[in-house]
């Protein structure tokens, strides 16, 4: 058995739930998953996600159904902003990520940020 990165399992299980319509339970979210990972698993990362505040837990009937908090495109945005928070330079670390967009997305960031104003 192969060990994921840090953090890959959380963003699958993410994944999971971005797929799904409804809140779903841990079975649920294996079945998602397409994974023989058990339920405990799976479960115990629900958990954590709540903590984080990526998602959120409703009982049914004697077990919990999950969702996520945010969709894909906000988790994103809120994954940027968090870095951008901690980097020592901002402006640096903005400039940093501008000059990685290719010149498709940068046109697409401009329009955005002159719709902004």
């Amino acid at each position: 058995m192969t060990k994921r990165p840090d953090g890959a399992l959380e963003a699958d299980v993410l994944q999971a739930l971005w797929s799904l319509i409804e809140p779903a339970s841990p079975a649920e979210v294996i079945d998602a998953m397409g994974t023989e990972l058990a339920y405990t698993s799976i479960a115990t990362v629900l958990g954590r996600l709540c903590e984080k505040d990526l998602a959120e837990r409703k009982r049914h009937g004697r077990s919990f159904k999950y969702r996520a908090t945010n969709n894909e495109a906000e988790f994103a945005a809120r994954r940027i902003t968090s870095i951008l928070d901690a980097a020592g330079d901002r402006a640096s670390a903005l400039a940093g990520f501008a000059k990685s967009l290719d010149p498709a997305e940068a046109k697409q960031l401009a329009a955005l940020l002159t719709e902004r104003q």
